[in-house]
C-alpha cells in the first residue's frame, strides 16, 4: 500500500509499523494528518464531495478495477475460465498455494482488494471524526446534512469492514474511534464480520429515527432516501452473514433465522450504478464478457447437459479433458440446438487459451448477459446487489428453517421463466452436500438455479457460496492472507494458504 500523506487510513497504521521497525530511538513523530484532514474538510461542498469518493472505492473493489481481481474471485470458484495472467495460478488443477511474496507479479491483484475498502474507510473516518468534534454539514440550500453523513459513513464502514472480513483471514479493524499507533494488529476474520454487523445495525437503526436523501453522484443512477438505504443495508447484512462461513459447517450454523429476517426487509429492486464508462465503469460487466478473454467454466453450466458428455468430462482425467458441446433443456443456455444461442450464454466454438496451460480450462460458451454493456463501451446500468440474489439467498434461509416449498416457490420464479424448466417442488428435499443439478434435489436445484442467475453479477458471490457449500475444488483457497507487501511493512511474517493438503484450503484431493 502506498503511504500518502494526508490521508487516514491503514497506511498509516504501516507507516508507524515501518519507522519503528528500523528506529531503535523514539522518535517524535509530527502527525501531519490532522491539519490536512481540517483542509480536505475545510468547506461543506469539499466534504461533500470528499464523501461522494466513499462508494466510489467500495464499488471499484466489487466491480473489478483490475480485470485480474474477476480471476481470483470467479475462476478460483469455477464460475469462469481462462488461462491468462493470474488465474493460471489460481485456477490451474491441482490447486498450487497463493503466492504471497511482495515480488509477486501479480501480487497487485490481491493488494486491490485489501486496499480499496481502506480507502473508502479513510474518507468516512474523517467525516465522523469531524462529526465526533461537533462540525455541522450544511448544504447548499442551508439544510443541516450532518445526519445523513453520519448514516452513509456507517453504511460506508460496515460493507467495508464486511468485504475484508469475508476475503481475508485477517485485517486491521479501523473506524474514527481507532487511535493509530504501531502496536494494532490485525484481528480475525470472526471479529472483522463482527464489527461490520455491528455497523450496519448501527446504520439501519439511525435509518429508523431519521428521514434524508442521498446524492445521486455518491452512486450515479441511485435515488435513495432512508428507506432504500435501510433495504440495501439489510441485504447486505444478509449476504455478509451467510457468506462469512469457510466450511458447511460453519455456514449450517450461521443465524439462518436473522439472515431471513433481513431479506424480508431487503431490496425490492436491483441496485448496481449507472456507469458512464469513464469514471464509474466495470470489468466485471464488461471485459468479462469478452470470449476471447474469459469463457463461462464448464463446472458452472456443465450440469444442465443432458448428453451424457458433461459426466464423461468429469470423470476423465484433469489433463484429458476437453471442450465439447452442451445438450440441454435450459434456454438460459442454449437454444434448441448445443450451437444456438440461449437467454444468458452463447457458443463461441474454440478457445482460444493455451494449449500448454491445460485444456480443461477450455470451454465453447460464454456469457452474454451484459455483452450489449461491454460493446457500448462499459455504459450501462452494471448491477452489485440484485433481488434474484436476495431471493435464492431466501430460499437457503427456508430450506434450512424447514420452509421447502417456500424454497421451491422462489426458485420457480426464475427456473421456469427464465430457463423454461419444470417447477422445482418439495417433493425431494435432499441435502446442501447435494451436486448442483438443474434436476434432482431441491438443494441441488437451488445451488444450480443461484449460479446460473448470480453470474456475473458481482464478486465473490459463488466463491463465498462455494466454500461454505463445500464444493471447491480441493487446495481451493478459502480465503486470503494479508497481502505480502503489507506483512513486510507491517514487520510480520510472510504467510500464504491454498494448495492441496495446505491450510486455509479446500479439503480433499
Amino acid at each position: 500500500m502506498k503511504v500518502t500523506i494526508g490521508i487516514r487510513s491503514v497506511a498509516i497504521l504501516i507507516l508507524f509499523s515501518l519507522l519503528t521497525m528500523h528506529c531503535d530511538t523514539q522518535l517524535d513523530i509530527e502527525n501531519h494528518n490532522e491539519p490536512d484532514r481540517k483542509r480536505v474538510l475545510s468547506s461543506d461542498r469539499m466534504a461533500e464531495e470528499y464523501l461522494g469518493s466513499a462508494f466510489y472505492q467500495s464499488w471499484r473493489t466489487v466491480s473489478g478495477a483490475c480485470i485480474h481481481n474477476v480471476h481470483l474471485a470467479s475462476c478460483i470458484a469455477d464460475e469462469m475460465t481462462t488461462s491468462w495472467c493470474v488465474s493460471n495460478a489460481v485456477s490451474r488443477e491441482p490447486r498450487i498455494p497463493w503466492d504471497n511474496s511482495p515480488s509477486y507479479a501479480y501480487q497487485h491483484d490481491l493488494e486491490n482488494f485489501w486496499n480499496r475498502p481502506y480507502e473508502s474507510l479513510s474518507v468516512v473516518n474523517d467525516i465522523l471524526m469531524e462529526i465526533n468534534e461537533g462540525r455541522r454539514f450544511v448544504d447548499e440550500t442551508g439544510m443541516d446534512q450532518t445526519i445523513r453523513n453520519q448514516v452513509f459513513c456507517i453504511f460506508i464502514q460496515g460493507i467495508s469492514l464486511g468485504w475484508l472480513g469475508l476475503v481475508f483471514d485477517r485485517a486491521v479493524i479501523v473506524d474514527e474511534h481507532t487511535e493509530l499507533t504501531p502496536d494494532l494488529e490485525p484481528a480475525a476474520f470472526e471479529e472483522v464480520i463482527q464489527v461490520a454487523m455491528e455497523k450496519l445495525a448501527q446504520c439501519l437503526n439511525l435509518c429508523d429515527m431519521y428521514e434524508f436523501e442521498i446524492p445521486e453522484y455518491w452512486w450515479p443512477g441511485n435515488q435513495f432516501d432512508q428507506d432504500r438505504l435501510a433495504r440495501l443495508g439489510h441485504t447486505y447484512a444478509a449476504r455478509i452473514l451467510a457468506s462469512s462461513a469457510r466450511s458447511p459447517e460453519e455456514r449450517d450454523r450461521a443465524d439462518w433465522a436473522s439472515i431471513r429476517s433481513h431479506l424480508e426487509q431487503g431490496i425490492t429492486e436491483d441496485f448496481g450504478i449507472e456507469c458512464d464508462g469513464e469514471n464509474w465503469w466495470s470489468n466485471l460487466h464488461g471485459l468479462a464478457s469478452n470470449s476471447t478473454f474469459c469463457r463461462t467454466d464448464y463446472k458452472l453450466i456443465g450440469p444442465a447437459d443432458t448428453s451424457g458428455a458433461y459426466a464423461a468430462w468429469l470423470a476423465s482425467p484433469v489433463e484429458l479433458r476437453h471442450e465439447f458441446d452442451i445438450h440441454t433443456d435450459d434456454r438460459r443456455i442454449t437454444g434448441a440446438t448445443p450451437t444456438e444461442a440461449g437467454l444468458y450464454f452463447a457458443y463461441y466454438g474454440r478457445s482460444p487459451f493455451r494449449l500448454d496451460r491445460g485444456t480443461y480450462h477450455f470451454s465453447r460458451y460464454h456469457v452474454t448477459k451484459f455483452l450489449s454493456y461491454y460493446e457500448a463501451g462499459y455504459r450501462g446500468f452494471a448491477p452489485i446487489l440484485s433481488v434474484a440474489e436476495k431471493n435464492f439467498l431466501l430460499a437457503e434461509a427456508e430450506l434450512r428453517l424447514g420452509n421447502p416449498q417456500a424454497a421451491a416457490d422462489l426458485i420457480n420464479l426464475t427456473r421456469v421463466e427464465n430457463g423454461g424448466l419444470p417447477p422445482a417442488t418439495a417433493d425431494v428435499i435432499g441435502d446442501p452436500a447435494d451436486e448442483r443439478s438443474p434436476r434432482g434435489s431441491l438443494w441441488a436445484m437451488l445451488k444450480y438455479e443461484k449460479g446460473i442467475e448470480t453470474l456475473q453479477l458481482q464478486m465473490g458471490v459463488a466463491w463465498f457460496d462455494r466454500r461454505g457449500w463445500g464444493t471447491l475444488v480441493p487446495g481451493t483457497v478459502l480465503h486470503y492472507p494479508i497481502p505480502g507487501r503489507e506483512l513486510e511493512l507491517m514487520g510480520m511474517p510472510i504467510y500464504t494458504f491454498g494448495g492441496v493438503g495446505g491450510e486455509g484450503a479446500a479439503p480433499g484431493g
